[in-house]
């Protein structure tokens, strides 16, 4: 028996799913235009595809937007248009006769780090397209009162700054994210993902990004004064020089006490990291769910 992670994300869909041995991985193109009814029938589509191969019992799903992981409902998404109050978790339940588990992708990726590091007390922060975060706080990922809290992209930087998707202006994630850089450095959408050439321009653009994004993590290591800091996403995948402009920006921003005591580091997870913890996701509502047969054997997460 096995369980499937699903990264919906604003540019792909990726789904992963193993089972003594076995290993089913699929991805296709998304994109913003991908609305409820687009992305639950491209879930669909995909669970049977895996069902070709693995017995699927359970899927995770994690989703580019504000989530409530407890109901399963999808309260909204600047990154995929038209998600307003979806409740994903039981639509799919629905069509696909299995327990289903919906989080902030960012959560599901920070899940999986928290899961291979050991990490008690972690700020994780996802630089892509949009920028995410996620807090393990005491060994456990902490997802506030109604299941948003970690949304540091939406840490405001700048008073008078560009507007932003979520209505406000001068958030970290019009500075900072794969697509302020792009524009920055005069790139087409999808220029980094693409492996868009270095050039001047552009290095000064993650310079700038990079400062304002450790302004953003400084604030927060004030508030939290978690151990470690992972960055993850593509942006930070970019190379080590990044990371270390970050942690440098974050350090001037906060105590030093607190500076001096934080770690940065690299996600582990890489581009699988937020499906592989879509598949833990997974694995924990089956472990709750009722079922006749659920402790005959253990559903395969994904190693």
């Amino acid at each position: 028996m096995a369980v499937l992670g699903i990264d919906l994300g604003a540019t792909k869909l990726l789904a992963l799913g193993e089972e003594r041995g076995a290993r089913f991985r699929l991805r296709r193109d998304s994109g913003r235009g991908l609305g409820p009814g687009a992305g639950l029938a491209a879930i669909v589509e995909v669970v049977d595809r895996a069902r070709e191969q693995l017995a699927v019992e359970a899927v995770g799903v994690g989703f580019p937007g504000l989530v409530d992981h407890a109901r399963g409902l999808v309260r909204s998404s600047v990154m995929l248009d038209g998600w307003s109050e979806v409740p994903l978790a039981a639509l799919l339940e629905e069509r696909l006769g299995i327990p289903c588990a919906v989080d902030n992708d960012v959560n599901a990726a920070a899940l999986w780090e928290q899961r291979c590091r050991g990490a008690r007390d972690m700020l994780f922060v996802a630089v892509g397209t949009g920028i995410g975060g996620a807090l393990v706080l005491d060994g456990r990922l902490h997802r506030g009162a109604g299941g948003l809290a970690g949304e540091i992209g939406h840490v405001r930087v700048s008073r008078d700054g560009p507007p932003c998707d979520c209505g406000r202006r001068g958030c970290v994630n019009r500075h900072a994210s794969g697509a302020a850089i792009e524009a920055a450095a005069g790139l087409s959408p999808g220029a980094l993902r693409d492996g868009a050439a270095w050039s001047d321009q552009l290095e000064r653009a993650l310079e700038v990004a990079a400062a304002a994004l450790g302004a953003a993590i400084g604030d927060a290591l004030n508030l939290l004064d978690v151990p470690l800091v992972v960055l993850g996403g593509g942006v930070a995948e970019l190379g080590p020089s990044y990371a270390a402009a970050v942690a440098a920006s974050a350090r001037r921003e906060c105590f030093r006490e607190i500076g001096e005591a934080c770690s940065f580091e690299l996600a582990r997870g890489g581009y699988d990291g937020a499906a592989r913890g879509a598949a833990d996701l997974a694995a924990q509502r089956l472990a709750a769910a009722d079922q006749p047969d659920s402790s005959a054997s253990s559903p395969s997460a994904i190693a």
